[in-house]
């Protein structure tokens, strides 16, 4: 349901990373978006093992994480009609976090949004405005305490429920990836939304990525940039996927509650987290919260996030300033930093 930034965008993000001779990007398609994986090593040889390995470990979770794929495990779990089903241990893993983020955020976030994202058809040639009774039917079968995990990778939907993990798919592709690193190797990993900024960045003396935070009223530009090391960096936004339909304009981010596009008075939120799963639900869920309930909620929880609104306010959390080095530069483009 989300949050999934335009590649080319987000390749902005090595503003001023000039990268050494003995490097490999691997550039590909998965998970229905542009993705970039980007090694260092002694040798070239050596960055291009890295990054062929890191991009077959993300191709290898599309049936895992797909619900599209007739052989898929969500597709098959989605057609159940209620009967137990055994998965791999990716797709049980994601859906057990998806699930714990859902209750951290009081269903803010939600997997289980499958039929109603499916009505409304957003990036799709069939989008439109369905109908109240439509939206009350969908949201009906949504709700995460529908999903019950069993143990051992089993797992069984209720009340017609169907999972969606299109929320944190990319962030957990992106801590698969972090996952197969030793610790001392160099890599930056763009997968759609999600930035992925591991070991030491040769091409700067202070050794951090600096990721830059799109503008949204003109997403080939940005207005804010975080220096950042060991970290993900995802921002989820209003302007990444959408439709008009009489002068309205309608986002991919849903409210659960309403099972209409979060009205929020947001434009985007960042999430600045060692854990891009955790940072891909939470960009989702303070999206929907809207800015007063969402800083809180960072506030309680220790997140470091950054707020977008329509009235060209930028907010940033307590915790930003303890993880990575913000700078604001959107003053000339007619954005306040509200401090």
């Amino acid at each position: 349901m989300k949050r999934i930034l335009a590649a080319f965008l987000l390749l902005l993000c090595l503003a001023g990373c000039t990268p050494r001779p003995e490097s490999y990007t691997a550039d590909f398609f998965a998970m229905d978006t542009f993705m970039s994986v980007s090694a260092y090593g002694e040798t070239e040889q050596e960055a291009q093992d890295t990054a062929v390995r890191l991009e077959q470990r993300i191709n290898a979770l599309e049936p895992a994480l797909s619900r599209t794929r007739e052989d898929s495990d969500l597709y098959r779990l989605n057609h159940a009609d209620g009967a137990v089903c055994e998965v791999s241990e990716d797709t049980y893993a994601a859906i057990e976090a998806a699930m714990q983020y859902a209750a951290l955020t009081g269903g803010a976030f939600d997997p289980t949004m499958a039929q109603l994202t499916d009505l409304w058809g957003i990036n799709t040639d069939n989008a439109r405005v369905p109908a109240q009774t439509e939206i009350d039917t969908a949201l009906a079968h949504v709700g995460y305490q529908n999903i019950e995990l069993l143990g051992n990778n089993r797992v069984r939907l209720l009340n017609g429920a169907q999972l969606d993990l299109g929320g944190i798919g990319k962030g957990f592709a992106t801590d698969a990836v972090a996952e197969l690193l030793d610790g001392t190797q160099s890599v930056l990993a763009t997968l759609g939304g999600n930035i992925g900024a591991y070991g030491e960045n040769p091409g700067r003396d202070s050794g951090n990525w600096v990721v830059g935070i799109a503008d949204p009223d003109n997403n080939t530009d940005y207005l804010a940039t975080v220096e950042v090391r060991d970290r993900s960096v995802v921002t989820s936004g209003d302007y990444e996927r959408y439709f008009e339909q009489d002068g309205k304009r309608y986002h991919h981010i849903f409210d659960p509650a309403t099972g209409y596009p979060a009205d929020s008075g947001l434009r985007s939120v960042t999430v600045i987290d060692e854990s891009s799963t955790r940072a891909d639900a939470l960009t989702t869920a303070l999206f929907v919260m809207g800015l007063e309930e969402g800083m809180a909620f960072c506030e309680q929880n220790d997140i470091a996030a950054v707020f977008i609104t329509a009235d060209k306010q930028v907010h940033v959390t307590d915790k930003v300033g303890a993880v990575c080095t913000f700078t604001f530069l959107g003053e000339e483009k007619g954005y306040t930093y509200a401090q």
